[in-house]
C-alpha cells in the first residue's frame, strides 16, 4: 500500500502541475512546466507525524502507510528533481542523459546506505576522545556535510545527499560510549533540535524575503497559483487511493498533502537554475504555504471518524 501510495503522490501531482502550467503559462518553457510539476510532487510528513503523535495515533494502519509512503516518495521525489535539474542544465530532453541521472542517483543512494556506516565509524575514531555528547553532535554534523558535498560533486542536488545521511545515521554506532560511562540520555535528534530552531526560521525568512506580494497584481499569476493549488490538493488526495485495504482514503491523502519545507527547497533550486521568475517563486511559496496549513486541521478531522 505505501509503494502505491507514493507512487501516486508523486507521479500525479507531477502530471498535474504540469498540465496546469501549460495550460496557464502559455509562453512556458518545457524546464519551467517540469519543474513546477516536480515542486507539486513534495512531501513534507514532518506536520502528519506530529498530528499523529498528538492524536496518539503513530502506531494505527494509516500512520503506517503513510510514513512508508512518505520515505518512499521523498525518495522518487528526489529522483524526479536530480531528472528534471538534469534536464534543465543540460538544456534539452535527452534520454540517455536522463538514464545516466538515474542511474546515478540510485547508485549514489544504494552505496551510501550500504557503506555509510563505514565513513560514521571511521569520523567516530577521530573524536573518540571526546565527550558522547560532543561526539555525536560533531559526527553528525561533519557526517551530513560531507554526504551532501558528495552529492553536489556527484552532479546532483546536495538536498539528495543530506535525505541519504539521515537515513544512515541513528545513535547506535555510539553504543560503546555508552557501556563506558551509562547510557547517554540524548539522542542525536536532541543535539540537532537547537540547529533547527535556530535555522528553520532563517531559511523560511529567506524565502519570504524572496517573495514578491506586487507580483500577485500580474495577469494570470493569481491564476496560475489557483490552478497550482488544486493540482496540489488533488494529486496528494488522490494519492489514498492507492492504500487498497484502508476504508478512510482521504486521512492517507490528507496525511502526504503538506509540502512544507521540501517543496521549498525544490521552489529555491528551481529558482536558482533560473526556471522561476519571481512570480512563479511567489505562486508556488503560497501553494506550499496553503497546503500546509489546510493538511492539519482536515487530516485531523479524517482520523476523529477513524475512532
Amino acid at each position: 500500500d505505501s509503494s502505491r501510495v507514493a507512487i501516486i503522490g508523486v507521479l500525479l501531482p507531477i502530471l498535474l502541475g504540469y498540465l496546469a502550467s501549460t495550460i496557464l503559462l502559455e509562453d512556458a518553457e518545457l524546464h519551467t512546466r517540469l519543474f513546477l510539476g516536480a515542486t507539486l510532487a513534495a512531501t513534507s510528513v514532518g506536520i502528519t507525524a506530529m498530528v499523529l503523535q498528538e492524536m496518539k495515533m503513530g502506531q494505527t494502519e494509516i500512520a503506517h502507510i503513510i510514513l512508508g509512503a512518505a520515505v518512499f516518495d521523498d525518495v522518487l521525489g528526489l529522483l524526479m528533481l536530480a531528472i528534471i535539474s538534469g534536464i534543465v542544465v543540460n538544456g534539452s530532453v535527452d534520454l540517455v542523459n536522463i538514464s545516466l541521472t538515474i542511474i546515478k542517483a540510485t547508485v549514489f543512494l544504494l552505496v551510501m546506505v550500504y557503506i555509510g556506516s563505514y565513513f560514521v565509524r571511521k569520523f567516530i575514531k577521530l573524536f573518540h576522545r571526546l565527550d558522547i555528547i560532543e561526539a555525536k553532535m560533531f559526527v553528525s554534523y561533519l557526517f551530513v556535510m560531507v554526504v551532501a558535498w558528495m552529492a553536489n560533486l556527484s552532479g546532483l542536488a546536495t538536498i539528495i545527499g543530506a535525505f541519504a545521511a539521515g537515513l544512515i545515521l541513528n545513535d547506535s554506532y555510539f553504543k560503546h560510549w555508552d557501556t563506558k560511562e551509562g547510557k547517554c540520555p540524548i539522542t542525536i535528534k536532541d543535539l540537532i533540535m537547537p540547529l533547527e530552531v535556530i535555522l528553520v526560521p532563517i531559511f523560511f525568512v529567506l524565502m519570504g524575503l524572496q517573495v514578491k506580494l506586487e507580483t500577485f497584481l500580474q495577469p494570470g499569476v493569481m491564476k496560475l497559483t489557483i490552478g497550482l493549488l488544486i493540482a496540489a490538493i488533488v494529486g496528494k488526495v488522490a494519492s489514498g487511493y492507492g492504500a487498497f485495504g484502508v476504508k478512510n482514503k482521504f486521512a492517507i491523502g490528507f496525511g502526504m498533502m503538506p509540502r512544507g519545507e521540501v517543496g521549498l527547497v525544490f521552489a529555491a533550486i528551481g529558482k536558482s537554475l533560473g526556471v522561476m521568475d519571481d512570480a512563479l517563486f511567489s505562486a508556488v511559496v503560497l501553494m506550499v504555504v496553503v497546503t500546509t496549513l489546510l493538511s492539519p486541521p482536515l487530516f485531523k478531522s479524517c482520523l476523529r471518524r477513524c475512532k
